[in-house]
């Protein structure tokens, strides 16, 4: 069973499936990019979300969708989930402002990754970071 089908057994019946099911499309796609999460964290970086990484990564604030939309600029990403999990781009961009905070303030509070998303210590599995995410958001 996919990460995604997991998630998505796991979403059923609870509030925000599709936050649930954009997290669990979210880890699968880290697997298939340069550098996993600290690649995402240094693409954030270098489209200017340097200071909402910081503010993430003490647990603090949550930008629009449209501010995720630009961090993510030049990855795939969002069209990438939407087309694994069959949800609109909107709605991807949407609870990709609720994930992609929750996934930084993880790897980066446990030591995984810098906020510039430099490794920094063991790689956390993306079971570990998706549960972190989900108890969060369901």
């Amino acid at each position: 069973m996919s990460i995604l089908n997991t998630v998505e057994s796991m979403a059923m019946g609870n509030a925000g499936p599709e936050h649930a099911q954009v997290a669990g499309g979210l880890m699968e796609e880290l697997q298939n990019q340069p550098g996993g999460i600290g690649g995402l964290i240094q693409n954030l970086q270098r489209n200017g979300m340097g200071p909402a990484v910081e503010q993430w990564s003490q647990g603090q604030t949550q930008p629009n969708p449209s501010a995720i939309e630009n961090g993510l600029a030049g990855t795939g990403i969002i069209a990438n989930i939407a087309q694994r999990t069959g949800l609109s781009e909107g709605v991807v961009r949407g609870s990709l402002a609720v994930v992609i905070p929750l996934v930084v303030s993880h790897v980066i509070s446990n030591n995984h990754v810098s906020p510039t998303g430099e490794p920094t210590g063991t790689q956390p599995e993306s079971g570990s970071i998706l549960q972190s995410v989900l108890q969060r958001i369901l």
